[in-house]
């Protein structure tokens, strides 16, 4: 004889084993899984190292003491780690939740030629912290400026912009700053010293090393933090003429405002706190002044280069033009480039080779107060949102309301307000060198260098 709760129990059973199953399976698909990622030979963390999950785009880097982490990873999920100069691996997440992987170098990169203070050398043989950066990688980044290339690829260089405008300059920092109140590195460009990486065209780079440790001694005190060593482009001896032109167009747009009270909420919140005076008049409609300041703006760029070589010599010619609106302010927040280079190697004997470069660059960069207080951005996000852009009679409308204390109509200000910067700089590099006996080279060059940096400005008292 069967009882009716045996039955229930019996139909229960199934149930809840189902219900037992559904929930084990949807903490796997939501586990959450940290690790480490070291350098296979030494144990030192990698900073900025790749971490994937396979078939997806969900990933992230590790931070500067080479850990990461990742949420909702599924158990059957595989990690890509990958990393420059060391072999890309994968490793099967499981049930371990705290990953430890050793990423070992790779023999390509071993083999690679690098440029350093006395010489070239295979990778493998320096033992000094050397970085390279190739031309394909720098392709692939397609930098406006050539310390764009340099951001999120080496370890231990820290790259942060001066601010958002085009043609802002960035600063470089390797492995922290000094105390000798100048924190920038050494920048030689084909031997030649020069002062900002702005006047070089990313397109022309060939490589770049960066030194970052006593290795740099060689230069003398001004490699105290740390040396970038930028090989750019050249013809070849023996090889036919070769033309090549690239161009672009784009539009850049901002992908994310800030937040803001429209003009009901700002009415409303300025006449509760008046109390019973009402100080605005509810409006239907007010002004999104991020939307009015906030522009789609184009860039474009056009690089052509002729490079050949014959028996005993190679030359190089290249010239670029970049023209970079804001998207704050449009053409009135421009940037505009042109970089013209030209190499030259003749071999005079069999070991006698004299070598001459010269770089120039020219640059015009409108400009529009940007960072704190009177800024085009600071009167956006503070400005009173039930006022119009333009009164009655067309005019910019004026911000002479009480809430409005040290705010402007920023479109007043972008259409009244300049500040134009024009610079010119020209490099020139003439060097001799001479082999003799089996491993001895001497040489002998001389640089020169020379900028003008022109600046014009009009601010009017009041709009």
């Amino acid at each position: 004889m069967i009882h009716l709760d045996e039955i229930n129990l019996t139909m229960k059973k199934p149930i809840f084993k189902t219900l037992v199953a559904f929930m084990v399976s949807t903490v796997a698909l939501a586990q959450q899984v940290s690790g480490t990622v070291t350098e296979a030979e030494s144990g030192a963390p990698l900073p900025g190292a790749t971490v994937l999950i396979k078939g997806t785009t969900n990933g992230t880097t590790t931070d500067f003491d080479g850990k990461f982490q990742l949420s909702d990873v599924n158990s059957n999920a595989t990690l890509v780690v990958s990393y420059i100069g060391f072999e890309t691996q994968e490793v099967a997440v499981g049930n371990n939740f705290n990953l430890s992987i050793a990423l070992t170098t790779s023999a390509d990169a071993l083999d690679e030629i690098v440029v350093i203070g006395y010489g070239s050398q295979r990778k493998k043989e320096v033992t000094g912290a050397v970085s390279v950066i190739d031309a394909k990688t720098i392709q692939k980044l397609n930098p406006v400026r050539a310390e764009q290339a340099l951001q999120g690829q080496v370890p231990g260089v820290n790259i942060t912009s001066q601010s958002g405008s085009p043609g802002s300059g960035l600063n470089i920092r390797i492995r922290g700053i000094t105390t000798n109140g100048n924190n920038a590195p050494l920048i030689l460009v084909d031997g030649n010293r020069i002062g900002d990486l702005n006047a070089l065209n990313p397109n022309d780079i060939e490589s770049i090393n960066v030194l970052k440790d006593a290795t740099a001694g060689i230069y003398g005190v001004q490699a105290a933090n740390g040396v970038v060593l930028i090989t750019t482009k050249s013809g070849r001896k023996n090889s036919a003429l070769d033309v090549s032109v690239d161009s672009y167009t784009g539009v850049q747009f901002t992908s994310k405002k800030l937040d803001l009270m429209n003009a009901f909420d700002f009415a409303q919140y300025v006449n509760d706190a008046k109390g019973k005076t009402e100080f605005f008049v509810y409006p239907q409609t007010g002004t999104d002044w991020q939307d009015e300041v906030f522009e789609q703006a184009l860039m474009s760029e056009v690089n052509a280069t002729v490079k050949g070589g014959g028996q005993k010599s190679a030359y190089t010619f290249a010239a670029g033009y970049l023209n970079q609106d804001g998207i704050v302010g449009g053409s009135s927040n421009n940037y505009e480039r042109v970089t013209a280079r030209i190499n030259y190697e003749y071999d005079i004997l069999d070991n006698l080779k004299v070598t001459a470069n010269a770089l120039h660059f020219s640059a015009t960069k409108q400009n529009l107060a940007e960072g704190g207080i009177g800024a085009v951005l600071y009167n956006a996000v503070n400005i009173n949102p039930t006022m119009p852009v333009y009164d009655e009679n067309g005019a910019f409308a004026l911000a002479n309301d009480v809430s409005q204390i040290e705010i402007i109509n920023p479109l007043a200000q972008i259409e009244n307000s300049y500040s134009t910067a024009r610079t010119s700089k020209w490099s020139g590099l003439l060097a001799l060198e001479y082999d003799f006996w089996e491993n001895f080279t001497a040489k002998t060059q001389f640089n020169i260098n020379h900028a003008t940096v022109l600046e014009d400005t009009f601010k009017p008292e009041q709009y």
